[in-house]
């Protein structure tokens, strides 16, 4: 794939850092940001495998799942976030983004000990440090964090505007997931009769069907219930091809729904599972209002990503009737 200008500077500047480790420089690093699409986890990938010293590539809600069993294991949350950046100089860190407080004061206490550390950071976002949790109400809880990363950290923003997921150029480690579709149709019927409750480690969730694999979910029971992304961690090391139907226009899902099924999108996304989508109406109608919204553009982008299809029945058995294909990747 050949690189733009920008992604060509921020090359350039990781290519720097990589001198600079490789001399035996410790701590410092950067921070890569830019709108969905731009091709930052590419550039970390490729800078990632050129990397000769202990390292770690870390994938946010991976992270959050892996530290508070660690923690559990280990009696103690310091003993898990030293256990994290033992034997390591370098953490990369991607699809950094803080939009909750208790996930804000969390990781304000995993900055201070990767900085102490001494440990090389190189993060990717889709936000400038300063729009980090950008709630008004708790933002100001975050600023010395904030002011961390922008004093440790070289800020470097991957400007354009070229989103090469829905130009048709899947990123490195997308292609599984780039092979599923984005299904619309009016008069489908859904798997009934057919519902296994899923054990997660104390609870249970409800899925409404398994076919040859393939799990298939309610939005509303997958993303309206008290689920998390652990959950969805857990549930995409079972399945690797998943069905959701009955997504809504997302613009009128409440916002912890939305949030949730951003949180699915993202998980089945970084562990490249096939995802299906069934709604009502298309891509643009269901997630476009969503394409501006710092922390919620790249699930828009994602799901761009999937062939759009319209139908003129689904049944029960999961059998369609294509009426065409409106959109191809």
């Amino acid at each position: 794939m050949l690189l733009d200008e920008e992604q060509l500077a921020a090359r350039e500047a990781l290519d720097a850092l990589r001198a600079r480790i490789s001399g035996g420089e410790v701590g410092g690093g950067i921070y890569l940001w830019g709108s969905v699409g731009r091709g930052k986890t590419m550039l970390m990938e490729e800078f990632y495998e050129s990397i000769r010293v202990g390292k770690r590539r870390i994938h946010f809600h991976r992270f959050f799942a892996d530290l508070h069993s660690r923690a559990h294991e280990l009696g103690s949350m310091g003993a898990a976030l030293d256990h994290v950046v033992d034997g390591i100089r370098m953490l990369c860190f991607d699809e950094f983004h803080i939009d909750d407080v208790a996930d804000a004061m969390f990781m304000a206490r995993v900055l201070d000990t990767i900085v102490a550390k001494g440990v090389t950071v190189v993060v990717t976002s889709n936000v400038p440090p300063t729009d980090l949790l950008p709630n008004p109400l708790f933002h100001e809880q975050f600023v010395s964090s904030i002011e961390l990363i922008e004093r440790t950290l070289e800020v470097i923003e991957l400007g354009g505007s070229v989103d090469y997921r829905t130009a048709g150029q899947p990123g490195a480690g997308d292609y599984r997931f780039a092979t599923g579709e984005f299904l619309v149709g009016s008069g489908i019927t859904w798997p009934s009769g057919e519902s296994v409750e899923l054990t997660i480690g104390t609870r249970t969730l409800e899925c409404s069907a398994i076919r040859d694999g393939v799990v298939w979910f309610d939005f509303e029971v997958l993303c309206a219930g008290s689920t998390s992304a652990a959950d969805y961690l857990e549930l995409a090391s079972r399945f690797d091809d998943w069905v959701i139907f009955g997504v809504p226009v997302l613009a009128e899902a409440s916002e912890f729904a939305l949030r949730r099924f951003g949180n699915v999108v993202d998980v089945l996304y970084d562990v490249d599972a096939r995802l299906t989508v069934y709604a009502a109406a298309g891509v643009e109608d269901v997630a476009g209002s969503l394409r501006n919204i710092p922390g919620l553009a790249r699930l828009y982008s994602r799901l761009s990503l999937l062939a759009r299809t319209e139908m003129d029945s689904v049944n029960g058995d999961g059998q369609r009737q294509l009426r065409s294909s409106v959109n191809s990747r």
